[in-house]
């Protein structure tokens, strides 16, 4: 991975970001020009410990990982947290794999921990997507959308080379872009139709037709092995049923995405996640659908996320260069 200081951004500071997971608290400093990640690092996130020893263990990675590097200290804290929180505050407000730290202040935690220094927080999906635009697929553009596609779809909007996460902070739920209307009633009792519900409430989100769970279920509604990875084997060899459903899967992709370029006027999109590993298969539907759609917008880029998972701590880390 390789980058360049541009225009508007900071250099020559050593930037450190942390990305809070399930499992795992990964962090790495990276100098603010943009230049290869200086150290990178981990410590264990345990959901059965207080959130003071998780707060204890995120900045005593964040120390370690200055000592590495040699660079001194870093101004703020960057911090990326699956779940729902307060900005303003820190507040950790429902987390599916962090129970211990929801009703408790993330950023106060670790800014305690720190001797009382600055700490930012951000959707890990948000900062993942600031990270890929910086230094991943998007390197030299200036807007991008993530998608990951997962368990479920998620993802982030950088436009204008900014994050943008919308007045009340929640811009970019990209998994529950409706792209599917609810049937008639008359058909709703179809196995297929009830299949689509949302746990969001809604019906017909894209998160239910493209996600890797939802692939596996078409698949399995269709005959054809749940098995994905042999199921992308499948279709790579032979111009038959595997192919022909994830050209589809590729048509309701694009459907979504050609949502997106008509809501940000965006035309770079990086897929990532573990499903994401199917783009050469997704991406004729997608392009396909997306031409259908097209209203005189300029001509999408479809390219293949490269940052992994770092790219979390790397977008965490650019924010904390960012004003407060």
């Amino acid at each position: 991975m390789t980058g360049q200081s541009e225009p508007g951004r900071p250099s020559g500071r050593p930037l450190i970001g942390l990305d809070f997971g399930g499992t795992t608290i990964k962090g790495g400093v990276i100098a603010s020009d943009g230049a290869e990640p200086i150290c990178t690092g981990s410590a264990p996130f345990d959901q059965n410990v207080p959130s003071t020893e998780i707060y204890t263990r995120a900045a005593k990675l964040a120390l370690e990982l200055e000592s590495k590097a040699g660079l001194g200290p870093a101004e703020a804290i960057g911090v990326g947290c699956a779940g729902l929180f307060n900005r303003s505050t820190g507040e950790v407000l429902a987390s599916a794999n962090m129970q211990n730290l929801v009703g408790t202040s993330l950023t106060d935690g670790v800014s305690k921990a720190l001797s009382g220094r600055h700490v930012v927080i951000e959707n890990d999906a948000n900062v993942a997507a600031y990270g890929e635009q910086w230094l991943g697929a998007g390197l030299h553009e200036r807007d991008l959308v993530l998608v990951t596609l997962g368990t479920g779809v998620g993802g982030g909007v950088v436009l204008e080379d900014k994050l943008f996460t919308g007045p009340g902070g929640n811009a970019g739920e990209i998994g529950h872009v409706v792209i599917c209307q609810r049937p008639a009633n008359s058909d709703y009792d179809a196995p297929y139709a009830k299949e689509l519900e949302c746990a969001c409430g809604s019906y017909g989100c894209l998160e239910r037709l493209v996600s890797a769970t939802a692939v596996m279920r078409r698949a399995k509604s269709s005959g054809l092995t749940p098995d994905l990875p042999d199921l992308c084997a499948r279709a790579r060899e032979t111009d038959g049923e595997e192919r022909a459903l994830l050209h589809q899967v590729g048509r309701d992709l694009g459907a979504g995405l050609a949502t997106l370029i008509t809501l940000f006027d965006v035309n770079v999109f990086a897929i990532g996640g573990g499903f994401g590993a199917a783009l050469d298969l997704l991406k004729p539907g997608a392009e396909e659908s997306m031409a259908e759609r097209r209203y005189g917008t300029r001509e999408p880029k479809i390219m293949a996320a490269t940052l992994g998972s770092d790219a979390g701590w790397i977008g965490a880390a650019r924010l904390s260069a960012e004003p407060s």
